[in-house]
């Protein structure tokens, strides 16, 4: 999908659609701030020696049971290839934030672990981004936070159930989409 991120371009998306189409509008608005807020995530976590990818794999192992995964599950749990991960806990493993250890169960298999240097990090990171978050959603009331979550969460299933559609499936015509 485009970013549609100067207003010009913005403007030019919505005139593509004769008589306006608000769904349009609305995700073209939702990808173009939510492709900003990473940009400036990942510009902020460089200027803490990280990319953003790898904040988020070290707050995933901090959320794991013993703080340890496998590769593979973590690049399930983060939504990125096996091939990005692999080259993440390489980088995090030589910059000594998390410890790779032998799977005993599996010789081709690794678990990774966060230790304290990994820990110390997100500790170091975690107020930037929870000052983020914070400031984000300050003029938003807690009943508005939670309608917004219910919106996000519409848009989330809808889009689970159509992600597998092509472009040309028959089961999409016009604006509907037809079920089985």
């Amino acid at each position: 999908m485009f970013f549609f991120l100067d207003s010009e371009i913005r403007q030019l998306a919505y005139n593509l659609f004769p008589g306006g189409n608000k769904p349009i509008g609305v995700l073209v608005d939702l990808f173009s701030i939510t492709y900003e807020i990473r940009k400036n995530m990942e510009k902020r976590s460089r200027e803490f020696g990280l990319s953003y990818g790898q904040y988020i794999a070290l707050c995933v192992l901090s959320a794991q049971r013993d703080e340890m995964s496998s590769p593979s599950t973590l690049a399930e749990k983060m939504g990125v290839s096996r091939a990005a991960i692999s080259s993440m806990v390489i980088s995090l493993e030589q910059d000594g934030y998390i410890n790779k250890y032998d799977d005993p169960n599996d010789k081709r298999g690794v678990f990774v672990s966060l230790n304290d240097k990994g820990r110390g990090k997100i500790k170091q990171m975690d107020p930037f981004f929870i000052g983020l978050a914070s400031r984000l959603m300050s003029d938003f009331s807690e009943s508005e936070i939670n309608q917004f979550q219910t919106y996000l969460s519409h848009v989330r299933s809808a889009f689970e159930d159509v992600k597998g559609y092509g472009l040309t499936d028959p089961k999409m015509t016009g604006d509907k989409w037809y079920e089985d």
